[in-house]
Order: C-alpha cells, then structure tokens, then sequence
C-alpha cells in the first residue's frame, strides 16, 4: 500500500469492538464507510465501498475472517486488508498474510496499543 487509507471499512462480530475502532479511526481522520457483522457482510460492503483499507476480524460466525479474505483477495488483488484478532495465532497471521492482507493486529483491552498499531496503515 503505497498510499495512507482514509476510507476504512469495520468487519467484526462484536459491535463493542467497532464502535471503538469507529472512535479511534475517526479520531485518526479516517471516514468509516461501512460495518459488517459477519465475512459475508463484509464482502459485500466491500464490493459496494471499495475502501482504502478493510479491517477484519479472523473469527466471526458464518463466514469467518481468513474466508472472507479469500474472497476479497479474489475480487481485488490490490486490496488493503489488516486482520484483526483477540488471540496471538502465529500460523493463522502467517497464514492470513499468505492470502494477501497487509497485516495483523492483535486487539486486546488496551486501546492506546491498538492505536499504535493501526496507525502504520491510515497516518
């Protein structure tokens, strides 16, 4: 990714976990342009918003994050996504960066280390 994203698009089952991902990110000066619940949410949305970065979750119901990334990878193979997850997986990261997406980033309940974190790939 050659240029910082502004256009972020949320895909996460906990609706907790996007809202505070919208504060943050807009406290950054991105535009959310779309939340999903779900892969096959976010796929969509992806389609229809085209945004300069997608933020997803690995485990979702129904289809889950590294699914959902396939998907998008295959729709875009350009695309920026950073895959989100509570646990430290080293071969499922691995695995996600493999397919395509930009990055990893573990959420956890400290906020100002996910800032960090996001902020290599919209500032």
């Amino acid at each position: 990714m050659t240029s910082k994203a502004k256009r972020i698009l949320i895909c996460d089952d906990d609706p907790l976990m996007r809202k505070l991902l919208g504060k943050l990110l807009g406290a950054m000066g991105c535009d959310v342009v779309g939340e999903a619940e779900d892969g096959d949410e976010g796929v969509k949305l992806f389609k229809t918003h085209r945004p300069d970065l997608t933020l997803m979750d690995i485990n979702m119901p129904g289809k889950n994050g590294v699914d959902a990334l396939g998907e998008i990878m295959k729709a875009n193979a350009f695309a920026a996504v950073v895959m989100l997850s509570a646990m430290d997986d080293t071969v499922i990261a691995e695995s996600c960066l493999h397919k395509g997406a930009v990055g990893y980033v573990q959420k956890g309940t400290d906020m100002g280390a996910l800032q960090a974190a996001l902020q290599e790939y919209v500032e």
